[in-house]
């Protein structure tokens, strides 16, 4: 008896601690084309409703083939992505809506909504719609003070300061380049490779490893794919986007 409760104890830590976020947390969702109960893409057109019933929410919408803001694609954590699931029914048509984080965990899911229409197409968006309703007691509201993913991505890369506190002195070879609004130092590591430095070189954004021909392996919380250096310098990254389907490009451009 005593070993059971122990179990059960265990198992009641290992869920409080591993609950998500707050809906309010999340400004993107992420609607595929093609819901997991669906047989061909967008059919009964219930992926556009969806996209459109999310954004009279209050969320950033996109669908999962459409290109997506640069912040999104580098951290695809930041969104959550939907999903319609059929609950069948006699008579009747019956969808709930789920709402997943990146490592599949549910953070909200609708009540069932129900719909007699006999038309197939027009039941189902009234099925969605119903389900829908429950967003208005969820009362969503994107709170960026509850949005802890750059806080919580970096923790791990943190870079303890020189004894001196003067980062500027302890990379006194520094590169610095641009990319998305934010400044990052270039600085030659150990391995022959580099690290890519951001918030004035206390976080350890990236490392480039040497592969071959000029090029090297690109490693981040965010991307993993090739990198090279163009003839002016500035950082060339390549990796592969899942969701946009292709190869997709991105530039540090170098400034001193």
């Amino acid at each position: 008896m005593k070993y059971i409760l122990i179990f059960i104890f265990a198992l009641s830590l290992q869920f409080s601690f591993g609950q998500t976020k707050s809906l309010n947390a999340y400004e993107y969702v992420i609607v595929p084309m093609q819901f997991s109960f669906q047989s061909e893409p967008n059919q009964y057109r219930l992926n556009i409703l969806a996209r459109v019933l999310f954004q009279e929410e209050g969320f950033n919408v996109y669908m999962d083939k459409e290109e997506k803001p640069l912040a999104l694609r580098l951290d695809p954590c930041k969104s959550l992505r939907a999903d319609v699931i059929d609950e069948g029914g006699f008579l009747t048509t019956k969808v709930k809506v789920l709402l997943s984080d990146c490592s599949g965990n549910t953070v909200y899911k609708t009540s069932v909504g129900v719909s007699r229409i006999k038309d197939f197409e027009k039941s189902y968006k009234d099925a969605l719609r119903n389900a829908f309703e429950s967003f208005s007691t969820a009362s969503y509201t994107y709170d960026e003070s509850l949005n802890t993913f750059k806080d919580s991505a970096n923790d791990a890369d943190d870079i303890s300061e020189s004894s001196h506190s003067n980062l500027e002195e302890k990379y006194p070879n520094k590169s610095i380049y641009k990319f998305g609004g934010e400044s990052y130092w270039l600085v030659s590591n150990s391995s022959g490779g580099y690290d890519l430095l951001s918030n004035q070189g206390k976080i350890n954004y990236a490392q480039l490893k040497k592969a071959d021909k000029g090029s090297f392996v690109f490693n981040s919380k965010t991307i993993n794919g090739a990198g090279y250096f163009d003839a002016e310098g500035n950082l060339l990254v390549e990796y592969m986007d899942r969701d946009l389907n292709g190869i997709q490009k991105v530039t540090f451009k170098k400034i001193d």
